[in-house]
């Protein structure tokens, strides 16, 4: 089993809606997945009811158990663990981490989401485990030609000590829409711009997480899915 943790102490970041999307896509995958909802909101525990009966599962964790859910879900044979924590709750983010075999810190394309990442950084490097930062909510290209918010983003995680991550997600309203109905925009319109990167997303999230030897981890992005520009 991997366990997958979505990282961000600062609220609004979408880390909700990408922990559903992974998992949504992890099952189409083939996989089963559980999430573990820490953030106290509960956000994705009310997705789940307008949901219903169909996975992936998701369920609440108090504060200091998610070691023992991760155990528990490692011997009920679970694929994937997909942790969404919730912001400013140090105790939460740590423990989190220390669970995760991959970190996702999400940051949307600002000055104040991308100077809040630092110590979440410093995080994921002082336990020693792997991280990338996602962007999140980036306005989608325009000609061809990358937003100078985006842009300048990218620039202002350079040196926070992780990579960014190939792939992000843009601001599409099929997120919001999708998430309101108890789905996934890859469940609304498989075809969509947002379907299509939330796929190219996973396949690279699943690439790090059950890496094979000689496998190059390099994704194959629709039009539009690159939250940076690439040389």
């Amino acid at each position: 089993m991997r366990t997958l943790a979505i990282l961000s102490r600062k609220g609004g970041t979408g880390k909700t809606t990408l922990a559903l999307h992974l998992a949504v896509a992890a099952r189409a995958a083939g996989l089963s997945a559980l999430i573990a909802d820490l953030d106290r909101q509960h956000s994705a525990m009310e997705w789940a009811r307008v949901r219903g009966p169909v996975g992936p599962a998701v369920e609440p964790v108090k504060p200091g158990a998610l070691f023992t859910r991760q155990q528990d879900a490692r011997r009920q044979g679970l694929d994937l663990l997909v942790v969404d924590t919730g912001p400013n709750i140090e105790g939460d983010v740590e423990q989190a981490t220390r669970c995760a075999d991959l970190c996702l810190v999400v940051t949307r394309p600002n000055f104040f989401d991308v100077r809040a990442v630092a110590d979440t950084a410093a995080l994921v490097e002082r336990i020693g485990r792997q991280g990338v930062f996602v962007l999140n909510q980036a306005p989608p290209r325009r000609s061809g030609v990358e937003a100078p918010v985006v842009v300048e983003a990218a620039e202002g995680l350079q040196g926070l000590g992780l990579p960014l991550a190939p792939i992000g997600l843009r601001a599409r309203a099929a997120y919001q829409q999708g998430v309101a109905m108890g789905l996934t925009a890859q469940e609304i319109d498989p075809a969509c711009l947002a379907a299509r990167e939330v796929t190219a997303l996973w396949r690279w999230v699943a690439a790090a997480l059950w890496p094979m030897p000689g496998l190059e981890r390099r994704p194959e992005p629709a039009d539009d899915v690159r939250p940076v520009c690439s040389a």
